[in-house]
Order: structure tokens, then C-alpha cells, then sequence
């Protein structure tokens, strides 16, 4: 008989060891699951071989797609970069995109900035955006490379064009579209396309332009307007099928040419200056630049 009492106290022991955990251990547990887990989600720099390889690759991934749409001329789209570069870690855009920003600053001198939008400038924009939720936040859609090397290095002796096509053939259509970025900025950033044509008229541009492949005047516009420089505007006026066009400065030539591209450019055609002459061209620049009033 005490075996047997000594058999039903043990199968009891037997039956409280595989009682539940307490609550609080389970809560614990799950906590610390749901730690590395949300940890595994993100996977830059948690200590990961592959995870840490994966984002190295992507960071390379970002740089190659930056410098082949500079290439280009076009812009670095965050929809792009997703697609291309992060595909499911979408969650790492930042991470990644800061460690390409350090590779672009730290090997090729460069950096990506952010590209202004399209004004909306005729009725019909204004109105569509006026539609879109004031609430939404603003992040940067597309980027383009910007230089940070000093400004003696920008020297054409130091920095010559691309060669390709050829070197005389990239630097004249930079001449072009810096000349004619240039005319719509200091024309209050809007320019008459009757006012382009008698610019286009002086410079020996009317029809037929020195650039190969774009010897038309109509297709060497298109191509600005695609790369961003240029930017036309096609505005209904009145109910006769008439429109008025104007030209403005497009996202890449607010980046690329600027204010201080403008400056240079006129104080190039004017010369060696000095004394009161110069700080009247600074302030008739300056007053085109800023007020609108156009420089003639």
C-alpha cells in the first residue's frame, strides 16, 4: 500500500509540471519574440551578416542608379529607387539612401539634392492642386547630382565636358540651354514664346540649331523640356481655341544653372567691369532675379 500511495502523489507531481506557464512568463517571451522580430523587419546594422551584405548591396545599387541618370539627365525618382534598388525593403529607404549620400560625397565628389516641382502656373493646375489633401507631408519625389567640388575645379581645363558624343558637342548645348535658362530666369522667370522667338531670331537659332541630331530648333526645345531645363506653358484664352505660351525654368535648370549660373553667364557677356558699372550690373541682375523686372 505505500507503493501505491507513493505512485498517485508522483503521477500528481507529473500533472503540475505540465500545468501552463504564468501569464507574465508567456508575456515576456512574446515581448522578446516580437523585439527581434520587428529588429529582423528593419535589418540595417542589427548585427546581421546578411542583412548587413543586403544593404551594402543596395547602397551600391543607389549610387550606380544616381550617376546613370546624371548620365542621362534625368531625375533620381524615389518611385525608381524602390523599384530598382529596395523591391520589399521599402523600409530602408533611408538608411540606404544615407549611406549612398556618404559613398557619392566621399568618392566622386557629389551629392544628391532635391529637385523643385513644376510650378502650377495656369488655371487648370492651380485647381488640381487645390484638390490634393493639405494634410498629406511633403517628402522629395525626385533628386538630381550636384558638384561639391570647389569652384576653381568647375574650370572646362580642370572638368571638360563629356565625351560623349563629343566633348565640342556637350559643351554646346550646355552654351544653349545655360543661355536660354538664363534668359527666362532674368525675364521675372516667365517668358513670352513670341519674346523666345526674337532671342531664338538673334542668336541664328530660328530654325535650325548646330547640334547633331537636334539641328531642328523645335526638337533641341523638346529635348530641354524633357531633361528638365525648359518647361512650356500652354494656357487657354478665350473660347476660340486660341492659347497664350510662355516658357519657365524647369526643376533641373533651377538646380543645375541657378541664380548663380545666371550671374555668371551675364557678367561673361558684359565683361570685365568694375567700380560703379559693376555694381550697377549686381543690382539690375539682382532686380531681374528677385523682382521680375526684365533686364534689356
Amino acid at each position: 500500500m505505500p507503493s501505491l500511495a507513493r505512485k498517485r502523489r508522483a503521477e500528481r507531481e507529473d500533472e503540475d509540471d505540465g500545468s501552463p506557464e504564468p501569464a507574465t512568463q508567456g508575456r515576456r517571451r512574446t515581448t522578446q519574440n516580437d523585439y527581434h522580430s520587428d529588429e529582423d523587419d528593419t535589418g540595417y546594422g542589427n548585427g546581421n551578416g546578411d542583412n548587413d551584405s543586403n544593404a551594402e548591396q543596395m547602397v551600391k545599387k543607389l549610387v550606380r542608379l544616381a550617376l546613370a541618370c546624371e548620365y542621362s539627365r534625368q531625375p533620381i525618382r524615389r518611385q525608381t529607387i524602390r523599384e530598382k534598388v529596395l523591391g520589399s525593403a521599402g523600409r530602408q529607404f533611408k538608411p540606404v539612401f544615407e549611406q549612398a549620400q556618404l559613398q557619392l560625397r566621399s568618392v566622386f565628389g557629389m551629392e544628391m539634392v532635391e529637385l523643385p516641382e513644376k510650378e502650377k502656373v495656369t488655371l487648370a493646375q492651380k485647381r488640381a492642386a487645390k484638390t490634393q489633401s493639405q494634410s498629406q507631408s511633403k517628402t522629395a519625389q525626385s533628386y538630381t547630382l550636384v558638384s561639391l567640388l570647389p569652384a576653381p575645379f568647375h574650370d572646362p581645363a580642370i572638368l571638360p565636358p563629356p565625351s560623349i558624343p563629343t566633348q565640342a558637342t556637350e559643351a554646346q548645348y550646355t552654351s544653349l540651354y545655360t543661355l536660354l535658362v538664363s534668359l527666362v530666369a532674368l525675364s521675372g522667370d516667365e517668358l513670352a514664346d513670341t519674346k523666345m522667338e526674337r532671342y531664338l531670331r538673334r542668336l541664328g537659332l530660328e530654325d535650325h540649331t548646330p547640334i547633331p541630331g537636334y539641328t531642328k530648333t523645335e526638337l533641341l526645345l523638346k529635348r530641354m523640356e524633357k531633361e528638365g531645363y525648359l518647361v512650356k506653358v500652354r494656357e487657354s484664352a478665350g473660347g476660340q481655341g486660341e492659347e497664350d505660351v510662355s516658357w519657365m525654368v524647369g526643376p533641373r535648370g533651377k538646380v543645375e544653372v541657378g541664380e548663380q549660373g545666371v550671374r555668371g553667364l551675364v557678367k561673361a557677356v558684359y565683361g570685365h567691369v568694375d567700380g560703379h558699372a559693376e555694381a550697377e550690373l549686381e543690382r539690375r541682375v539682382a532686380r531681374s532675379l528677385g523682382l521680375g523686372e526684365a533686364v534689356v
